[in-house]
């Protein structure tokens, strides 16, 4: 019987109110009746299923682990926690996690925690600990590690390529990596040299190893680094670097990575990151070849956290109900999301902080935040249900990238770009459906341009649920203008691409046009409400510029000089600034705002329909 009356008064108030104004019901008669709420919208997600939209390599979880301490450092030296160090031990991790792999043993190894975000998805993994050992301890004394190793390849910290060439070959030889320094003391230990690459390039790699490699994933990283040689070698894949020397992008590998790219299987991810040039320049050929640059350098235990991620996946998003959002066309919106959510090593590292996504403030500013839903999906199950079950009620998350960082506007173009952009949608719309995430933040070149206009409609034709895409231009962020761009789903129904207005963003002595401080920002937001009837303004946040707090001062650079502070509080100082003729909602209630605005009479339909 509710049912029923609730049918009839939507249809009533309807009726008289006009045909402009959809009534929102009172929450209150839902809770705790299954008849009127089996078909509210929250609860619109499909099951966990493999619909063929994984694409990180499939790592097996083995039933015990020993823990290698001091092997975490990038750095140079002789001390106990070294580079040299780090490079052994992530060639001992990836060997046993490589022998997990093939069956051939149930032991992995896991490297000392970083912070309290590793050490807690350790407690869920469910392998029992045999202790803490060195390096050299694992290689000495364990049976359960070195009978997974045949020897040790050789490199040289002085001849910079040789560290990712030896990354290779240590699969390739099933032996660990040794730098030079500690040569006599491997051999000390019984173990025979198997390759020496200390003379050897990435070119003389992927000559000598291509054959030998998987390409279903890349990694791509600066040559002085240890990060993800152990996920590397546990799958037996390429291991590159764009720079030949460590922040040189002088000398550089530009037609051997984009060769490497043309081998690699479409749609799969290059995993890690490149320094010392712009990111474009290696995004844009890995954009090119329809594969995902997934930003993940600054990160560990890629092996053991990614284990058996397709039977361990997380839980749900929360989403705004949007039946029961207030539509009133009187009214000014503004929404702020925070970028570089595509970012899977931020979201291991600081990610989860006072400034970021715990913030005491997050909810009253109705944040949005965006996340690398599905490949935090794969590379630590565990993390991305948390930050599920820690998400404030009144914040949106957004699957910001589509799967990583590339750009919608070039994707596959060196290929069959139709065939991959479909490819690519069907992937990320399974993501997103399973995990109930609504909402899709898209980075490109140009986010007018008819190549992204073709992307957009691939996304929108494969996710029957998705009730929106944001996107935002790579350079200036805000180079939409706050432009919307309709395209039918699968079903008719129009969906909104909503381009960035503005961009809180620290520019240093000046602000450009629509991007600046969050004082300039509330000024911009505020003489817009002035100049039209209602505004919709998406603002974007760059996760990593820094302001200083002015108080109550309308001064619009001061903020840019001296600051410290980044994230949500510097949005809170645009917030408190704002006319009270603009309401601040999260990116999913705009999105409704936006589409109720411009297409009443169908988003009526779809949300009386489920009463």
């Amino acid at each position: 019987m509710k049912k029923i009356f609730l049918i009839i008064y939507v249809f009533i108030t309807t009726l008289i109110s006009g045909c402009n104004i959809y009534q929102s019901p009172d929450p209150r008669d839902f809770v705790n009746d299954d008849e009127s709420t089996k078909k509210l919208y929250i609860e619109e997600y499909d099951p966990i299923a493999d619909e063929g939209q994984y694409w990180l390599p499939k790592q097996k979880l083995g039933t015990n682990y020993w823990i290698v301490v001091n092997a975490t450092s990038n750095t140079k030296s002789f001390d106990d926690n070294s580079l040299q160090n780090h490079i052994l031990a992530e060639s001992i991790i990836g060997l046993t996690a490589l022998a997990v792999n093939e069956g051939t043993s149930s032991t992995m190894v896991w490297t000392d925690s970083p912070n309290s975000n590793y050490s807690e998805v350790l407690d869920q993994m469910g392998l029992t600990q045999n202790g803490a050992q060195t390096t050299w301890e694992l290689l000495e004394k364990h049976d359960n590690v070195k009978s997974h190793i045949d020897g040790y390849v050789l490199c040289k910290m002085r001849k910079q390529e040789s560290i990712n060439v030896a990354t290779v070959a240590s699969h390739v030889y099933r032996s660990v990596i040794v730098d030079e320094f500690y040569e006599d003391k491997i051999i000390e230990l019984g173990y025979e040299l198997k390759y020496d690459a200390r003379n050897k390039t990435m070119e003389d790699a992927w000559s000598e190893f291509k054959d030998k490699c998987n390409n279903d994933a890349l990694i791509l990283m600066p040559t002085l680094t240890g990060n993800l040689k152990s996920f590397a070698i546990a799958h037996r894949l390429m291991s590159v670097n764009y720079n030949k020397k460590m922040g040189n992008s002088f000398d550089n590998n530009k037609e051997v990575f984009e060769e490497v790219l043309d081998w690699l299987k479409p749609l799969s991810p290059v995993i890690g990151w490149e320094s010392g040039l712009g990111e474009d320049v290696f995004v844009d050929p890995v954009s090119k070849s329809g594969n995902m640059m997934v930003p993940s350098d600054w990160i560990w235990n890629t092996t053991m956290m990614s284990g058996d991620y397709e039977n361990r996946q997380p839980g749900l998003a929360q989403v705004t109900n949007p039946q029961f959002i207030d539509f009133d066309e009187t009214i000014h919106y503004a929404s702020f999301f925070l970028t570089d959510g595509d970012n899977v090593q931020w979201m291991m590292n600081n990610f989860r902080s006072g400034d970021y996504y715990l913030n005491e403030l997050r909810s009253d500013v109705r944040m949005s935040f965006g996340l690398p839903v599905a490949n935090l999906s794969m590379m630590s199950p565990y993390q991305l249900n948390r930050l599920f079950n820690e998400q404030a009620p009144n914040n949106t998350l957004i699957e910001y990238g589509g799967g990583g960082y590339y750009y919608p506007d070039n994707f596959g173009i060196n290929k069959n770009r139709p065939e991959l952009l479909d490819g690519i949608a069907k992937k990320v719309s399974s993501h997103m459906k399973q995990r109930r995430v609504k909402v899709l933040g898209l980075l490109c070149k140009d986010v007018n341009s008819a190549e992204s206009k073709e992307a957009y409609e691939a996304y929108i034709r494969n996710n029957d649920q998705l009730v929106g895409i944001i996107a935002v231009q790579y350079n200036p962020y805000a180079g939409g203008d706050g432009e919307i761009m309709w395209f039918a789903n699968s079903a008719g129904i129009d969906i909104p691409v909503v381009t960035a207005k503005y961009a809180i963003w620290n520019h240093g002595s000046q602000n450009l046009p629509n991007q600046g401080t969050p004082t300039y920002i509330a000024h911009q937001i505020n003489q817009l409400a002035e100049q039209s009837s209602t505004s919709h303004s998406l603002v974007a946040v760059h996760a990593w510029s820094k302001f200083k707090d002015i108080g109550d001062s309308d001064d619009e650079v001061e903020e840019n000089n001296g600051g410290s502070v980044a994230g949500i509080y510097p949005v809170s100082w645009c917030v408190n600034k704002l006319n009270d003729n603009v309401k601040v909602v999260n990116v999913e209630e705009l999105i409704w705002q936006i589409r109720m605005h411009e297409n009443p009479e169908q988003t009526k339909e779809i949300l009386t329909e489920y009463f």
